[in-house]
Order: structure tokens, then sequence, then C-alpha cells
């Protein structure tokens, strides 16, 4: 079996769907994860937000994030086949490990002395 990564997902879904829909839409993406050789760690809804700009006819969505687990060559697949999930407008996948862990420390020029 491939090595897998971690992974963050964010998933913006149609602002109308109801918390049923919202459930449907993360179980649904959950076992595309699985089909693709991947595993799901968390999954939360972070609820309705307004859109930094407009995506198609929307202005706001429903925000769910989701941790996962997968083989780097199937993170492409998993994108192209959640594009397809009618509800969802945007989904975006990062790598874990290229998201900071906390607050940054200030930068600090060189020593004077």
């Amino acid at each position: 079996m491939a090595l897998s990564k971690e992974y963050e997902a964010i998933l913006i879904a149609d602002p109308d769907l109801n918390e049923e829909g919202i459930t449907q839409l993360k179980t649904h993406f959950a076992d595309l994860v699985t089909r693709h050789g991947g595993k799901v760690q968390d999954a939360q809804v972070l609820g309705k937000r307004k859109l930094s700009y407009r995506i198609g006819k929307f202005s706001e969505g429903n925000y769910l994030q989701v941790k996962l687990q997968m083989p780097p060559a199937s993170v492409e697949a998993l994108k192209r086949v959640t594009q397809l999930i009618e509800p969802v407008i945007r989904l975006m996948v990062v790598i874990q490990s290229a998201l900071p862990a906390g607050p940054q420390p200030a930068a600090v020029g060189p020593a004077e002395g």
C-alpha cells in the first residue's frame, strides 16, 4: 500500500442545504475518501459563512472541514469526483504539514552588539 499523507479538505456547499443534506454530503465525501484509499480522521461542520467573493450565483456557503489521510496519488482523483457532487460549490485540499501549527513568532532582526 502506498504511503499516506495527512490532508485537510474544506468543502463549500450550497447555502440552502439543510442539516440532513449536509450530513449526507459529509457521509458521501467520507465514502469517496475511503474508495480512493484514504481514511477520514475528523469532520466538522463549520456552518454557513459569507464568501470572500461570489462563486457563480452564490455569495454564501456551508463549510465542512475534513481531516484525512490518503495516498498523494489519489488526491487529484478525489478532487475531480468531489467537484461533480451537485451541492459542492468549491473544494480545497491542502497537505497538513503545509499548515502552520500555531501562532508564528514575530520576525526578529539581527542581534546588535
